[in-house]
């Protein structure tokens, strides 16, 4: 709901009652003002970006009328950019467009592969920074009927910076989609987390296997911390063919035989 409150003859409180929302704290938003006279000329326009509670009114601008003895329009355009969660996680909202976002070179369109409905807007230059797959003309993504829209989001919040909360089956997902659309700096977070969640799992010769084949050496660098003899080691590596073995891992785990003899 939005409301002009009058203060005087020539003074007015542009309000947003933001009292609607049981899943956010706060929001973030872009808000663009403008007053025209009867003629549609414009007298005063604003842009700028606010924050506030979602238990009240969001305060836009106080704003004196040029011409406060003749009929005016109100002119105005509100974009939610961010929302704190109850989790106190700040994220993107991508379901809403920018003003023009499709027809702007700044965003890239995610859409339904089936019906070309639109699920996320994303800012442009940041994908196009961190992918090695998408093309500098990219303006939309398909997204496959297969892949969860959760996960899809999960993976967006991710490469815009967001620590979002996952488990390890998420992160699994999410490493997938950001491998398809190259976004390194999503798979670095999806590899920092399966480290970080090592103790919650069980280490199998399965993880070892795919560690060793993809060059994940970060990761390897843990998973080599779980074994505790060249013995364990050997029988990891006899599960699988040594061909494959990336030069990395092959170091690594020549590293470990030494420094375990």
């Amino acid at each position: 709901v939005i409301a002009i409150e009058k203060q005087n003859d020539s003074s007015v409180n542009i309000l947003i009652d933001l009292s609607v929302s049981d899943k956010f704290k706060r929001v973030r938003a872009r808000c663009l003002l403008g007053v025209f006279s009867e003629t549609g000329d414009k007298l005063k326009s604003w842009e700028g970006e606010k924050e506030a509670d979602t238990d009240g009114f969001f305060f836009v601008k106080q704003w004196t009328v040029p011409q406060p003895d003749k009929p005016f329009t109100f002119k105005f355009g509100l974009h939610v950019s961010a929302v704190l969660g109850m989790d106190n996680i700040w994220k993107f909202n991508f379901y809403d467009e920018l003003f023009n976002a499709e027809s702007n070179s700044k965003m890239i369109v995610f859409k339904e592969k089936d019906n070309q409905k639109v699920l996320f807007y994303t800012f442009k230059r940041l994908i196009m920074f961190h992918s090695s797959r998408l093309p500098i003309s990219s303006k939309n993504v398909t997204v496959p009927a297969s892949v969860s829209i959760n996960m899809l989001e999960k993976c967006l919040q991710i490469a815009h910076g967001v620590q979002v909360r996952c488990s390890v089956k998420d992160v699994t997902k999410i490493r997938f989609i950001a491998k398809s659309l190259g976004l390194k700096n999503v798979t670095m977070y999806c590899e920092r987390h399966r480290i970080e969640s090592l103790n919650q799992v069980e280490v199998t010769d399965k993880m070892f296997q795919s560690t060793f084949i993809r060059d994940r050496r970060h990761l390897l660098v843990h998973l080599l911390k779980t074994l505790k003899s060249n013995k364990e080691l050997k029988k990891v590596l006899e599960t699988m063919d040594i061909q494959k073995m990336k030069s990395e891992s092959m170091k690594r785990c020549t590293h470990f035989f030494f420094h375990n003899c």
